[in-house]
């Protein structure tokens, strides 16, 4: 089979796609594959080239969104692909919802799934209120962000009020004031599923001196036994957002499992590592399937 993989950047940026151990992993089982990146696709009317000539032809796509700002700038080149009769996993419009945090905060409240108390919130008189009420120490996010970038930590006060003045400056843009989770000890959980079953998971602990437990920034992945309660709750979310390979990252509360955020890029080279899961097989084998 011919497999095409598609990178939202040039080249040189296309760091936490997994596309090496993908492209790997499609050769050893013997299918042919095509690294297709955003920037080199180019529309006229109907038509969408690549490089400047017909598109390879490649009877899968799988893509890997690795972009942080705003989706709507990258629909065109994955709607043509898909009207043109082009099979793309994570094509679905819902891959764009995932790329924002603010709107998989909507989708949580309306679906009615548990989260960390949160306040989307523009500007910096708004956002303080906000963090009173939660109370300190708070979380701020941004809408778009990845590897724990957009992610800050206020203990107090003093801490909290430059931060969103900055980002009230820089973005202009609401940011999210999220409950801080004590009890959870810097550490959360990532559930990686491919076509709504739970391929595998880890506990990632956050490194000395920060919060933020995403495995790129240093934090570690050991293996960890999801309970019922929270393979539930990770296929639920899954379902809702409708994409094939998505990251369902929880933490543990004591009321129970909550949903921290949804990746629909999410990579997999420290849960390989920490779960000896061959995470890239089991994408494969779905896009043959």
């Amino acid at each position: 089979m011919k497999i095409g993989i598609l990178i939202f950047s040039d080249p040189a940026l296309d760091n936490y796609t997994g596309v090496a151990r993908l492209e790997e992993t499609a050769q050893v089982l013997g299918h042919a594959v095509f690294r297709l990146y955003e920037p080199n696709f180019s529309l006229c009317g109907d038509e969408l080239l690549y490089d400047g000539k017909q598109m390879p032809d490649v009877d899968v796509i799988i893509s890997r969104p690795n972009f942080i700002e705003e989706p709507s700038l990258h629909f065109y080149v994955v709607n043509t692909l898909i009207e043109n009769g082009y099979k793309v996993l994570n094509g679905k419009p819902s891959f764009a919802i995932a790329k924002n945090k603010i709107e998989q905060l909507c989708v949580f409240q309306k679906k009615g799934f548990p989260y960390p108390k949160s306040f989307i919130t523009k500007n910096p008189e708004s956002a303080l209120k906000a963090a009173k009420q939660i109370g300190f120490p708070v979380v701020i996010k941004v809408a778009f962000g990845t590897i724990g970038k957009g992610v800050f930590y206020a203990p107090n006060q003093e801490t909290f009020g430059p931060i969103v003045e900055y980002l009230a400056i820089r973005d202009r843009n609401p940011v999210i004031v999220q409950e801080f989770i004590k009890e959870a000890d810097r550490k959360d959980l990532r559930v990686f599923i491919v076509g709504e079953k739970i391929v595998a998971s880890m506990e990632r602990c956050a490194p000395e001196g920060d919060v933020r437990a995403n495995t790129s920034n240093g934090g570690t992945g050991t293996p960890v036994t999801l309970t019922d309660q929270e393979q539930k709750l990770a296929i639920q979310v899954a379902t809702v957002f409708d994409l094939d390979i998505i990251g369902i990252d929880l933490i543990r509360s004591n009321r129970g499992p909550l949903v921290l955020e949804v990746n629909s890029n999410p990579g997999f080279s420290e849960l390989e590592r920490a779960t000896g899961i061959d995470v890239a097989k089991a994408i494969i084998e779905f896009a043959v399937s």
